[in-house]
């Protein structure tokens, strides 16, 4: 798969559910070139067919590999679909449950190693999703939802504090005489908490920064979607994102 100069190569993790899976149907849509990763392939392609997205498109500018995300053979197969390294990676990675989890951030030490493996000569920016709740700066949820995130919440939102900090170190650890990264930035997507509802779109979907968050309760995983698409994929000004931590609510 050889994805047009004019267009930027994609790959998917998480595509078989949530904000990614949503990102991906409008990447599809749009005529981008994309690859995926999924256990069961074919039920992420029963998913795309679900939300409208054609068997031809499917067929046509999807590349998906089989397996897990913590196996890095199978995450290289998917960064470099026929020796081409995608420019974008979008991770929605995640699991919500009271007990340990810890998959957020074994993914991303997956997709890191993969690429120091890779070494590709035009390094991808990575979008990773994550969580409102775990900021270091300004309360970035409503007063009412602190219990529920610092207790049945806490586990999950670990795992999603870990994974940013392993991607965030992945470049604050070059230096002389060290790794190199192979990332060229990285954009953090913290959603408040999500639903199944249908897209609101602008107005409704507010947008803040670490510094000066969008505090609300909820915000639809179509709604996440569509931003992650509109402004990191279609958008050729995506840089101006570079390095942020962008909380999105409804």
């Amino acid at each position: 798969m050889q994805a047009p100069i004019s267009k930027p190569l994609i790959a998917f993790f998480g595509a078989t559910g949530g904000c990614s899976a949503a990102a991906l149907v409008h990447a599809l849509n749009a005529g981008y070139f994309c690859t995926a990763l999924a256990r069961t392939p074919s039920k992420l392609t029963e998913l795309l067919l679900s939300k409208g997205v054609s068997q031809s498109a499917i067929s046509a500018h999807l590349s998906v590999t089989q397996g897990d995300v913590r196996d890095v053979s199978a995450v290289k197969s998917t960064l470099s679909p026929s020796g081409q390294t995608v420019s974008i990676v979008i991770s929605g990675i995640g699991a919500y449950t009271m007990g340990k989890v810890t998959i957020c951030a074994e993914a991303m030490t997956s997709i890191l190693s993969a690429l120091a493996d890779l070494k590709p000569l035009r390094k991808p920016l990575i979008a990773i999703i994550s969580s409102t709740g775990i900021s270091s700066g300004p309360r970035d949820v409503p007063l009412p939802l602190v219990p529920l995130y610092k207790v049945i919440l806490h586990n999950a939102h670990k795992d999603k504090y870990n994974m940013e900090q392993i991607l965030a170190d992945s470049l604050a650890e070059v230096a002389p005489g060290r790794k190199e990264a192979w990332i060229r930035g990285f954009v953090t997507v913290r959603p408040s908490l999500l639903t199944n509802g249908p897209a609101l779109g602008q107005p409704e979907v507010r947008v803040g920064t670490l510094q000066k968050p969008a505090v609300g309760y909820t915000v639809s995983r179509e709604d996440v979607g569509k931003w992650i698409f509109d402004e990191l994929i279609a958008n050729e000004g995506r840089d101006r994102w570079v390095g942020e931590k962008i909380s999105l609510t409804t």
